[in-house]
């Protein structure tokens, strides 16, 4: 009795034990949770930012500046005290430019644009939107001057363009306590600055003489000496990565890239309305078309409401084409349809460069143009083509040139088509060949008509149906 009452007091004691030691780890973790949570508050949070070319595409365009926005958007969410902006680029779109300098400018913490490289033309702009600017000591700036791409050695930049981009870089170098005069030098050519730049140069600096200038703050080789420069020790950086979906747009919105796509769009479209069925011609264009519209819809330049509007262009152009009889009031509105559509994707975001936005969809339109006429005048020559269609020449030959005063007497009289009817081609009725036009219908060759109606010299007929 005496031993089991002695084996309960020890339990009661080692439960108590047990007990005390539970809550001792516990508080311990407690303070060192406490602890750790107070050292990494007083450990500034840095978001990295790059800003750079993606190789063999490049620029400065939406895609970027959609990136850029999600990034600042996340730093601001995440309370980080400094943004850097790791630059490295050639150039890029006037409009997207702005656009982002505008949220470098408006950016609620300390802005850095380390520039890892180059920041040359649209560079410029985003390295001096930043509070500090900091260059690797091999690393460039300059070169600013606007381009549509229309310049050549004996047409200038457009001098509207040019002092727009001037006034634009003098008020940010102003905004940033630095020399107007210099950046103004890197837009204007005119610009002359003793003992640097002579007037109808553009001015680009090394490293080192923007150092000297004023036109950066310091010099580091790489993040840890940036970190330096910044007096910041053992940062918490956060370094955001391009979605998929900005990856893509920075490609599909890119200048190179926008007149291929236009070329298989309106060129895979046309062949598809100008032959029957439906094969790869047509699911290139439509594909190429949902690229095009897709780009500025995943860099938040516009929704889907500009290839719906295209799709109605098309479908009013081809049914001016192949059912109604001549171009009017139909062809017209899918004309304008078609401009809108592609002006809604090209509109910029600045008053200023409206100019620059209307000289694009031109450029764009004559794209089309081109396309329309290389395809109208020139596949009829090609072997392929002549298999799918009706050669001119060919309708020439073929067609014996018959003086019929009255074509009333083949209503009702069969044919055989010589040449798929989309809507016109050519019948043979009564060993006789004539041009004529259904109402709209594709038919194809070797496939039996009567003649429905006669309107002058028009002949209308449609497939003989089976009673």
């Amino acid at each position: 009795m005496k031993i089991a009452l002695l084996s309960m007091k020890e339990k009661l004691i080692f439960r108590e034990t047990m007990r005390i030691f539970h809550y001792s780890i516990m508080l311990i973790l407690i303070v060192l949770s406490l602890s750790l949570s107070a050292y990494s508050a007083e450990k500034p949070v840095v978001f990295w930012i790059p800003l750079k070319d993606i190789p063999d595409f490049g620029a400065v365009e939406w895609g970027l500046a959609s990136f850029a926005k999600r990034s600042l958007s996340e730093a601001e969410k995440q309370g980080a005290e400094i943004v850097v902006f790791e630059i490295d680029t050639f150039g890029g779109r006037v409009d997207a430019m702005l656009f982002m300098k505008d949220l470098i400018m408006q950016a609620p913490m300390k802005t850095v644009a380390f520039i890892n490289s180059k920041a040359w033309s649209a560079g410029v702009f985003l390295a001096l939107a930043s509070e500090v600017i900091i260059m690797v000591p091999d690393g460039s700036m300059g070169a600013a001057e606007p381009r549509t791409g229309q310049e050549t050695a004996e047409t200038p930049p457009d001098p509207k363009t040019v002092s727009a981009i001037r006034g634009q870089i003098e008020a940010l170098a102003e905004a940033r306590n630095r020399d107007p005069q210099l950046f103004a030098a890197m837009v204007d050519r005119n610009v002359e600055i003793a003992g640097l730049k002579e007037k109808g140069e553009l001015l680009t600096l090394t490293a080192t003489t923007a150092l000297e200038r004023g036109a950066a703050d310091h010099l580091a080789q790489n993040q840890q000496e940036v970190f330096k420069a910044l007096g910041l020790e053992d940062p918490v950086v956060v370094t955001p990565s391009p979605s998929w979906s900005e990856t893509l747009a920075r490609i599909l919105t890119h200048p190179t890239i926008i007149p291929i796509l236009l070329l298989i769009a309106f060129g895979g479209i046309f062949l598809e309305i100008m032959t029957p069925g439906f094969g790869f011609p047509g699911i290139a264009g439509i594909i190429a078309l949902l690229l095009f519209f897709g780009g500025r819809y995943f860099a938040g330049l516009a929704g889907w409401e500009p290839l719906m509007l295209f799709v109605v262009g098309i479908l009013l152009l081809a049914l001016e084409l192949l059912v109604i009889p001549g171009f009017g009031i139909t062809g017209i509105t899918g004309i304008g349809a078609l401009v809108i559509s592609l002006y809604m994707v090209l509109r910029t975001t600045s008053i200023l460069f409206w100019e620059i936005a209307f000289s694009q969809l031109l450029f764009y339109i004559a794209i089309m143009g081109g396309i329309f006429l290389i395809l109208l005048f020139f596949l009829p020559n090609n072997p392929i083509w002549k298999k799918l269609g009706l050669h001119k020449k060919e309708k020439e030959k073929e067609i014996p040139e018959e003086k019929i005063l009255n074509y009333q007497s083949l209503i009702g009289k069969k044919g055989v088509t010589k040449s798929v009817l989309r809507p016109s081609g050519i019948v043979e009725i009564d060993g006789k060949r004539y041009d004529v036009v259904t109402r709209g219908e594709f038919i194809e060759l070797g496939k039996v008509v009567t003649v429905d109606e006669v309107q002058g010299n028009r002949i209308i007929v449609q497939i003989k149906r089976e009673v």
